[in-house]
């Protein structure tokens, strides 16, 4: 695709009422969010307040009042601050506290990250918890997020709520509340508009850090080659409506999680299902022949044990470099360079090798290599390889 360079970075917005807000500093887009397909209205104000979950009977009865805060928050109508919904500001808090947001029941804790999802949305683009809260809560998503791998068709359990976690990730852009986070904290870890004085644990930019590249990781991992293609583009969507909102400035971290599937090429090797179903007959056999007392002789052919598959990872890493190459070539540029000269302050926040392979010089393990990385960086945006190639020629003469 081609990407405007004027274009502002995409900041989290709202679907279908085009809200308009003030977000922190560096944002751009205030282009607001809600979910594109149309709502019903609904009298939902008696739902959207804590009393109404706190109120539960047992385990199943709060899953279904979780269902319906979720149903009643998608409700066009419904606005931060009004005085038609006083109980949403009580119910945000609720949401995040560990008896919801981490019980024991894991269809509890789904319906409530879903329901987070739905507040982020309705008071986007500045969610109504604290730093602390929003890392709880992406911490959350991530885990329900990563139950998409093993989930590839409607017919699979929870399939619809995973796929929407991601449907609203890439269209309301949650991820951005992240990097808005990473760029409000000081180096040092406190945030310079920082006004909680409850006594809780201060949120580091590392920290918050962390976080994201633990949502891009897992958004780019999760998606199977049996996904069908909305949930790819979703993927993509996700990850790239981050980087937009890093504008040129992309952290050494999240650029790795983008860059590591990359270096492991298009294809991978993957376990044969012929040959887990071969191992199994075979095994069955020998305990037939077994029982009977003759000898144990097989007559099934054992197929390979991998085989080759599209990998997908790849696909949206490279997905996502293409959507963001005018923002994110300059970082990449700078971090293969840094690679290939040696700079031991790039090496030294980086996983992957560099020119020298000073893995062995860090306690940390390598998940790819820059030449791997360059090769297939060639193949997919020439762009991001413009101020590297002449860095190139010196390293390969002396090989």
């Amino acid at each position: 695709e081609t990407h405007k360079p004027q274009a502002p970075p995409a900041t989290m917005t709202s679907p279908s009422k085009k809200r308009t807000a003030g977000t922190g500093a560096g944002s751009a887009s205030q282009e607001a969010m809600r979910r594109q397909s149309p709502r019903k209205r609904m009298g939902s104000a008696p739902v959207l307040s804590a009393a109404y979950l706190q109120r539960h009977s047992s385990k199943n009865d709060l899953v279904r009042r979780l269902r319906n805060v979720v149903e009643a928050l998608s409700d066009e109508a419904v606005e931060p601050n009004s005085p038609d919904y006083p109980g949403l500001g009580g119910l945000a808090s609720v949401l995040v506290d560990d008896r919801y947001l981490n019980h024991r029941d894991k269809e509890v804790r789904l319906h409530t990250v879903l329901a987070c999802m739905e507040i982020f949305a309705v008071y986007a683009p500045e969610p109504p918890w604290n730093e602390q809260e929003i890392l709880r809560v992406f911490v959350q998503m991530i885990r329900q997020l990563a139950n998409l791998s093993h989930c590839t068709s409607p017919a699979s359990a929870n399939y619809d709520h995973y796929t929407n976690i991601l449907h609203q990730l890439a269209e309301v852009k949650v991820g951005v509340v992240l990097v808005e986070l990473i760029r409000s904290l000081d180096p040092s870890g406190t945030s310079s508009q920082r006004d909680d004085f409850s006594g809780e644990e201060e949120t580091s930019r590392e920290e918050a850090t962390e976080v994201l590249c633990d949502l891009i990781r897992t958004i780019i991992h999760c998606i199977n080659i049996e996904h069908p293609a909305e949930v790819f583009m979703n993927a993509i969507e996700a990850v790239a409506a981050c980087i937009d909102e890093f504008y040129n400035n992309t952290p050494i971290p999240v650029l790795d999680e983008i860059l590591a599937p990359i270096g492991a090429g298009p294809v991978v090797y993957v376990t044969n299902p012929a040959a887990v179903a071969a191992a199994a007959a075979i095994n069955e056999q020998k305990k037939k022949r077994g029982k009977k007392g003759g000898a144990s002789v097989v007559t099934i052919k054992m197929p390979p044990e991998q085989i080759q598959q599209a990998n997908q990872s790849y696909r949206v890493a490279a997905g996502v470099l293409r959507k963001t190459e005018d923002r994110i070539s300059n970082s990449v540029a700078n971090l293969l360079n840094g690679l290939l000269a040696g700079d031991a302050l790039i090496v030294d926040q980086t996983n992957i090798s560099s020119a020298d392979a000073p893995s062995s010089a860090s306690n940390k393990s390598s998940t790819s290599d820059v030449w791997s990385i360059i090769y297939e960086l060639h193949k997919i945006s020439t762009q991001v390889l413009t101020t590297v190639i002449g860095n190139l020629a010196p390293l390969l003469l002396n090989e």
